[in-house]
């Protein structure tokens, strides 16, 4: 069996599936496909019922997914080929295992609804700032073209060389926009590189990497708590012992960082350690998850409690990005209010020169 073809057929399916799967199409049919699932309907007919109203041309792609199923293939394999992200199918490789799948399944469509609503909020507030940048820009250039030589020649006929600042100040002016672009694309660029850097380290090195800086650290922590305690709650509750749910969390290719702290915490759990304290030892989840986990251990409650932080982490996640969407359009605005300054100061200081000669 030649294995580098079967990866490569597998790749080429996968980037197939993900050129006509829409991604504003996959909370919906998450969503039916659960729905379907709790009716009594199995998963292959459920997608087979589905696939014609979200892909247009369904019928290659319902063909691969027939094959998929047919030789064995997981259900995280079928929406792995439909191009789900990664982040939402560890969730579903492993309520596989706990056979929480319909459940699961719902619950990431509406990940997934507020992911988009998110995106597409963010999308509204930056519209109409960023045209009215542009607009802005092109004035600017409007006014280095045209008017600014024009105001230069005018003082420089009448003024000496000393009186030549206001044409000085108005340059720089007339330049913040070049300086806010490229003060923009060299965050932007210093971001990207910046996640290339972490991709390519080891797992640990990127958990240290990460919590070193001082707001993504937080942000990143309730996202791996987040993760961690539903993942490892729901195979507690279909009944797996802790040190099952922690193989199948290690064993799981989807988050190298979950699979990663997996492997740490169940090393602590071997020596002896409570699972609270493990926790508290590794130091890589949000503040206070351990004393939530030692309630949970006293109580006898530890995968029900795990699944209930999850939703407190998930409101508390919508309400972070919720608060930051609606941050960055006023900044925005901010940043266009200085360029507007800066176009009036660029006019007058000239025009000040010009009435004093007269």
């Amino acid at each position: 069996m030649n294995i580098p073809l079967i990866k490569k057929s597998m790749w080429k399916q996968q980037f197939f599936a993900k050129s006509v799967m829409r991604a504003h199409e996959f909370p919906t049919l998450l969503e039916r496909t659960a729905t379907l699932l709790n009716e009594g309907y199995t998963f292959a007919h459920s997608i087979e019922m589905l696939l014609p109203y979200h892909i247009k041309n369904f019928e290659p792609v319902q063909q691969q997914i027939k094959e998929i199923l047919s030789s064995g293939g997981s259900v995280t394999q079928v929406f792995e080929a439909l191009g789900l992200e990664k982040q939402y199918l560890i969730s579903i490789e492993l309520a596989e295992v706990s056979g929480r799948l319909n459940e699961t399944i719902y619950i990431v469509s509406k990940q997934l609804t507020f992911q988009q609503q998110a995106k597409s909020k963010l999308l509204k507030v930056l519209s109409y700032p960023v045209l009215l940048f542009g607009f802005l820009v092109m004035l600017f250039l409007a006014f280095r073209t045209y008017f600014l030589p024009n105001m230069s020649s005018v003082i420089s006929s009448r003024a000496d060389v000393t009186s030549s600042t206001s044409i000085q100040w108005s340059t720089f002016f007339l330049h913040i926009p070049d300086l806010i672009v490229i003060f923009s694309v060299f965050i932007v660029t210093t971001l990207i590189c910046f996640t290339f850097f972490v991709k390519k380290k080891r797992v640990d090195l990127q958990l240290n990497l990460l919590f070193r800086i001082p707001y993504i650290s937080l942000f990143w922590r309730l996202i791996l708590t987040r993760q961690f305690s539903r993942n490892l709650g729901n195979l507690l509750l279909a009944g797996l012992s802790l040190q099952q749910a922690f193989e199948q969390l290690k064993i799981q290719q989807h988050q190298e960082q979950i699979a990663y702290i997996s492997l740490v915490l169940q090393q602590r759990i071997i020596l002896g350690d409570p699972l609270a304290n493990a926790v508290q030892m590794v130091g890589y989840f949000y503040p206070k998850f351990e004393h939530f986990i030692a309630h949970g251990e006293a109580s006898g409650f530890l995968g029900r409690e795990l699944v209930l932080y999850c939703d407190l982490l998930d409101e508390k996640l919508e309400k972070i990005i919720t608060k930051s969407v609606a941050i960055i359009q006023p900044l925005l605005f901010m940043v266009i209010a200085v360029c507007v300054i800066a176009a009036y100061l660029s006019i007058l200081l000239p025009m000040y020169d010009v009435i004093d000669f007269i």
